[in-house]
């Protein structure tokens, strides 16, 4: 008759059909979801370049090209008709349309599109009559009795000296003749990353006082090129008004579209507004931002909106500023900033500190652009205090793989804070191990009572004054350190294009080789999801031998289960950015050697052990043979 406390073969038969569910979830995900999502964003982006249409705004810009079909980046920016002023500093080059004053085409000169160091100039900003248009700027309205009347918008044509060139050494100066006796004269700066500063002055010459009011835009037509939906990090509108940070993601914004075209809502509600001052708000990709910042002292009244024509959506982030009066024969000036660049955490940190002085005030929670999440308190301090400086630290001393090997660092920080804790939790698995034999004998002796065999399990515990719970602390502790760094190597653009030791060229991607091609040994490619690399299996090795020291577990259900758990962590892991693999891997590694230390110390033999006696005596050759 079979024991009532032990697994039967309808339970070994549940575990193996448990492992097989699992990996087929796995296939299943891949094919279902992933296949499917890559499949509708390269429809949706196909869409867009066959349908791109410009559309008027609802700030008063107009197109320049409406209802034209869209050309490519090289020929919108080589078109005659448009003339340019060059931008060209160290951090970015590329050009503004005096169309508009529109800043439309920037691309940044420290970041490549692919890990190749040749390939192609990431591209920020481009004309908005070409494929994935994305651009900025500022115009002027004037308030005409009841009626709100456009000075200078997204098509005014402004004029310039033909030799302009922006600079940080050289700023530019754009003139308009805006009607209404009003003219506007805009000089433009750059600082020497991604900061561009407009200092308007408008001038009144009509005879009688005038009321004019700023407004800024962040235009994208249809979703960015290479776009791929990601649930952890934060794509489409942002900003931060009155101290709190607002976000609209794309497919918020698309919905919000649909449901304008169903007249579910409004023709003119938009998908977010309000008011506050000390802001700034604008567009952000995964590591790239584009950012209106209005005066510090301003209160703004701004939205985020989407608007669907001709099969694509037309996103921005606008604002409109106070009314100001202008005196007869007199001027306002009137300065705001763009940011146009990489989401760089230090420069961030210092736009929002700013210089102490009135041309470069504070910036509020700049540095919220990159996408802390929800658990910031865990993501924040560990990229600010922990990682970061550690990969500044080994990048001042010269030494390459800087951000890799600060990983590795940061996993025996953490390792070595958390010791006091792992001892008193291997000293607790070690008892366990030497009272294997009286928790057998409960099991067996109260089989048929559960109840009785909890009860004096306890009273067991008791005596022994163990705590059995004290060895998951450990391993719970763990679970924000995972979040954290899973989080910071997905939103950091310090990790992108990152490399490390040997093959991996990027710790924010997964690790690129297979173990199905012999890591590249043979001449073809594997589908993603057979993309189980050597970062992976030396996780599920190490797994695997952090398994081996721990006491042999009795019940063989659980131990069939954490049996597969080293394969089914390492297929898990493969899809994960190669710098977490590593961080866990050596995380295994560190931890093994603390808990094989003190187990051995105490005098302990482990699992380990066991199996390396036996491999050496298999090697030992009988009494008297040879």
């Amino acid at each position: 008759m079979q024991n009532p406390g032990s697994p039967g073969p309808n339970d070994t038969r549940n575990i193996i059909i448990a492992v097989v569910l699992s990996g087929l979830i796995l296939l299943g995900f891949e094919f279902f979801y992933n296949a499917p999502l890559r499949s509708r964003l390269a429809q949706e982006r196909a869409q867009a370049e066959e349908q791109l249409t410009p559309q008027t705004s609802q700030t008063g810009e107009t197109p320049s090209a409406a209802n034209a079909p869209p050309a490519t980046r090289e020929e919108a920016l080589s078109s005659t008709s448009t003339a340019r002023i060059a931008i060209d500093t160290g951090s970015v080059d590329g050009s503004i349309s005096l169309v508009g004053a529109r800043l439309d085409d920037l691309n940044l000169r420290g970041y490549r599109r692919t890990v190749d160091p040749e390939s192609p100039e990431v591209t920020v900003l481009s004309p908005m009559s070409a494929n994935f248009g994305h651009d900025a700027f500022f115009g002027w309205e004037l308030q005409s009795g009841q009626d709100v009347a456009t000075l200078a918008d997204a098509a005014s044509v402004w004029s310039a000296d033909a030799a302009s060139r922006l600079t940080p050494e050289t700023p530019v100066t754009l003139t308009l003749d805006a009607g209404s006796g009003v003219t506007i004269e805009r000089t433009i700066s750059v600082d020497q990353n991604y900061m561009f500063t407009t200092t308007d002055v408008v001038r009144n010459t009509s005879g009688a006082p005038l009321s004019v009011r700023a407004l800024g835009v962040v235009r994208r037509q249809g979703l960015p090129e290479n776009y791929m939906f990601n649930q952890i990090v934060h794509q489409g509108m942002i900003g931060t008004f009155g101290g709190q940070t607002r976000q609209l993601t794309y497919r918020d914004a698309d919905k919000h579209a649909r449901d304008r075209v169903r007249e579910r809502v409004g023709a003119d509600e938009r998908a977010q507004n309000w008011q506050g001052d000390g802001a700034w708000l604008g567009v952000t990709d995964h590591y790239w931002l584009t950012a209106i910042v209005p005066p510090a002292d301003e209160s703004v009244s701004a939205y985020y909106d989407a608007r669907t024509e001709s099969g694509s959506n037309d996103y921005r982030a606008a604002y409109r500023g106070e009314w100001h009066e202008v005196p007869a024969g007199g001027e306002f000036t009137y300065t705001q900033r763009l940011f146009a660049g990489a989401k760089r955490y230090e420069l961030l940190r210092d736009y929002q500190s700013g210089d102490g002085t009135a041309a470069a005030p504070p910036i509020p929670r700049f540095d919220w652009a990159i996408d802390w999440g929800n658990f910031w308190f865990l993501t924040r301090p560990f990229f600010q205090w922990l990682l970061h400086p550690l990969g500044q630290l080994f990048a001042g001393w010269g030494i390459i793989f800087n951000f890799g090997l600060a990983i590795i660092a940061s996993t025996v920080i953490i390792k070595t804070l958390m010791l006091p804790l792992v001892i008193q939790s291997f000293k607790m698995t070690a008892k366990m191990r030497t009272l294997q034999p009286k928790m057998k004998e409960i099991q067996e002796r109260y089989a048929a009572d559960k109840q009785r065999q909890q009860q004096e399990m306890l009273k067991l515990y008791q005596t022994e004054k163990l705590n059995p719970l004290a060895g998951c602390i450990p391993i719970l502790l763990q679970i924000p350190v995972f979040y954290a760094l899973y989080k910071t190597l997905s939103v950091t653009i310090e990790m992108r294009h990152e490399p490390f030791i040997g093959w991996i060229n990027d710790l924010s991607a997964r690790d690129p080789t297979s173990v199905f091609n012999l890591f590249g040994l043979l001449p073809y490619d594997v589908p993603s999801f057979l993309l189980i690399g050597a970062w992976p299996l030396l996780y599920g090795i190490s797994m695997w031998a952090l398994q081996s020291l721990s006491p042999p577990i009795t019940d063989p259900v659980q131990a069939q289960i954490f049996r597969f758990l080293p394969v089914v962590f390492t297929v898990m892991f493969a899809a994960f950015p190669a710098g977490l693999v590593i961080y866990w891997t050596w995380s295994n590694i560190v931890t093994m050697l603390q808990q094989y230390t003190i187990m051995r110390f105490q005098g302990v033999e482990t699992q380990l052990d066991t199996f390396i006696a036996k491999r050496l005596r298999k090697g030992e050759k009988p009494a008297g043979s040879g």
